[in-house]
């Protein structure tokens, strides 16, 4: 995992020297004292210094080199990815995914807990929390617990830590997940997991770092991540892209769980249209992974309800794209596994159009990705923890 730094955040030269020689190191090679002084044109005075300080607190590792010639060989030195933990709560289905990570992103340990669908704040709360304890008590020796990151779906205020609504658990309302998991954790960060696996796709695929590019998930809920030049949109950290809310009046008689009537969702989100499938298909599940694969073998185009979910989707996004002008759509969601479905979406978009001879965005189907997930809401938080532990 390459991590980054922001130099405008420290005042001390020493601090930002280490915060430098650490995001260089962290990726995963094994690197020479002059080479990390080219790298960063640093003096090796300045360098040997900054090392020196990284290696006594346990955030370097170093080896002998292969000597060359005459004097000591040249060391060599990494970043010791044990030295720093952090925690990852994130939501699946039903349950409280937990992740323990080390500097580099590689999981340690990985607990899950099953949260009741008539559960309240409260219980949520304590069932973090005791994710958390059981996570930190997994910590490898000498390795310091630098914060946690809760990536949730649904309506969430990012800036404050709240989460609004969610579909999931309809009993859960503006819980304070900062003031919640504070007792257990030094850090609390809170993203919205759509911004976060655009985020991390964004960090995988060059290709998204220069586009506008949009994330679109059809599933249990129905929002949107917004991603320009590779940063993402939101950048006030109000709740945003929830188009599963946006309203219609063809569905007017509908109520949704946010306690409006006539949201998308209610048409074309899974947990509305599940019941009626499962009328014709009793199995179904409402795990979106498990039920992608069930959809997938299903005649799902022609049923009148998925109907109606479609062309809604379709003009929903058109819209959208008239107001963002996303360069690429990423769609994902159990939907979509369904090729004949897929391909009726992709055509009913381009139905729709954008606007006179502006042309369409790239509209790409690909799976939901935990990994993506789990990556892009721990990157902050390591960055975060780097930057805490060398002012330290």
């Amino acid at each position: 995992m390459m991590l980054t730094i922001d130099e405008t955040r420290y005042q001390d030269a020493h601090q930002r020297d280490c915060a430098r020689v650490a995001a260089l190191l962290s990726d995963g090679a094994l690197h020479s004292r002059p080479n990390v002084a080219d790298a960063l044109q640093m003096t090796s005075t300045t360098t040997s210094r900054v090392v020196a300080d990284l290696l006594d607190r346990g955030l370097l590792i170093g080896e002998a080199g292969e000597k060359s010639g005459r004097g000591r060989p040249a060391a060599k030195i990494a970043l010791n990815p044990g030295r720093l933990g952090a925690t990852i709560i994130h939501i699946s289905s039903r349950s409280l995914l937990g992740v323990l990570v080390d500097l580099s992103g590689k999981v340690i340990e990985r607990r899950s807990i099953d949260i009741p669908v008539e559960s309240d704040g409260a219980y949520m709360a304590a069932a973090m929390r005791r994710l958390v304890v059981t996570l930190v008590g997994q910590c490898t020796p000498g390795m310091h617990h630098i914060g946690t990151s809760v990536s949730v779906s649904g309506v969430v205020n990012v800036r404050e830590r709240k989460w609004l609504i969610t579909s999931r658990w309809p009993n859960i309302r503006n819980l304070d997940l900062g003031a919640a998991l504070a007792p257990v954790t030094p850090v609390v960060i809170v993203c919205r997991h759509l911004d976060a696996e655009l985020n991390a796709r964004t960090l995988n695929d060059t290709a998204h770092a220069h586009d506008n590019t949009l994330l679109l998930h059809w599933g249990w809920g129905i929002g949107l991540a917004y991603g320009v030049d590779g940063e993402p949109f939101m950048r006030a950290g109000e709740p945003f892209g929830e188009i599963g809310h946006w309203r219609f009046n063809l569905l007017e008689q509908r109520q949704c769980g946010c306690g409006n009537h006539g949201c998308l969702e209610t048409a074309a989100a899974l947990w509305a249209l599940l019941p009626q499938l499962r009328e014709l298909w009793p199995d179904l599940s409402e795990d979106e992974e498990l039920v992608a694969g069930q959809l997938a073998e299903l005649q799902l185009a022609d049923l009148p309800e998925i109907t109606t979910a479609l062309s809604l989707m379709a003009r929903s996004l058109a819209n959208v794209c008239r107001l963002l002008f996303p360069k690429r759509i990423i769609v994902t969601g159990p939907f979509i596994a369904n090729r004949d479905l897929w391909d009726a979406f992709e055509t009913a978009f381009h139905a729709e159009g954008v606007m006179g001879g502006l042309e369409l965005p790239v509209l790409v189907a690909d799976k939901s990705s935990e990994d993506y997930a789990i990556l892009g809401a721990v990157r902050p938080l390591l960055n975060l923890g780097l930057e805490t532990f060398i002012r330290s």
